[in-house]
């Protein structure tokens, strides 16, 4: 069986203390081998000196936030945040707030400041993603496209599932198409846990490249995925358990 790329990435470190803790145990245990990190939130400071004290500054990517807290520009009518200045959580999901040549010229600089903070830093992002996925949404996607282009870098590609809404499900094959046609997809497929466990059950044959998506935190003293609202450590370990069995060489 052929060696197949499988890359377990952190979402949202640099969001908050716990989660950053929670993203360190990941990769002290060996159940992450990725994270994304976000340059504008409260723990980005700690965050990458947890990252260079626990040696993987070099397993980071960017995870470009446009729908919470502080953005590191001026966005002042764009429609995108609130009269304290904060991003509004669901705005960058209103197209209307998002066509004006004014509104994408100021996202584009977001990006961009968001990313120079990052490599100054030190740290050289793997790969761009985004908070609550915006990077996919239709105006936005020509946007992450190009800075990825200009910058040489990859981009995560959308989750494909069964979904009652055929079109979105069209759309985001479209989309990943494009990407991988422009060369700048991080991996060939992306999804959650459950979906990966699923194809692994599944398939005889693996694709060269898979980016699997966790949100690692804490109850009390157990690692969960606060989205999913599991035991992460145990479906991780089940996880990786399975693809060894199948996809490694012996």
């Amino acid at each position: 069986m052929q060696n197949s790329k499988l890359i377990i990435n952190a979402d949202d470190f640099g969001c908050n203390s716990i989660i950053n803790a929670a993203i360190v145990s990941c990769f002290c245990k060996g159940i992450i081998n990725s994270t994304t990190i976000m340059v504008n939130m409260d723990g980005f400071e700690e965050a990458v000196k947890l990252a260079y004290h626990n040696g993987f500054a070099n397993n980071i990517g960017l995870h470009v936030n446009l729908t919470e807290g502080h953005p590191l520009t001026d966005l002042a009518g764009t429609g995108l945040t609130n009269q304290n200045g904060q991003f509004i959580m669901q705005a960058a999901s209103n197209p209307r707030n998002l066509l004006s040549p004014f509104t994408k010229s100021k996202i584009k600089s977001e990006i961009r400041e968001q990313y120079n903070k990052l490599i100054a830093t030190g740290i050289i992002p793997t790969h761009i993603d985004s908070h609550q996925h915006v990077h996919t949404l239709p105006v936005l996607a020509p946007i992450f496209i190009a800075f990825a282009k200009e910058k040489n870098q990859k981009l995560r590609i959308a989750a494909i599932r069964r979904r009652k809404n055929f079109f979105g499900t069209a759309y985001n094959t479209l989309l990943n198409r494009y990407i991988k046609g422009m060369g700048v997809h991080f991996t060939d497929r992306f999804n959650n846990v459950n979906y990966f466990m699923k194809y692994l059950q599944k398939k005889t044959n693996f694709i060269p490249a898979f980016e699997v998506m966790v949100h690692p935190s804490y109850n009390k003293d157990m690692l969960i995925d606060f989205l999913e609202n599991t035991n992460l450590e145990e479906n991780l370990r089940c996880m990786l358990e399975l693809y060894k069995e199948k996809y490694t060489s012996k």
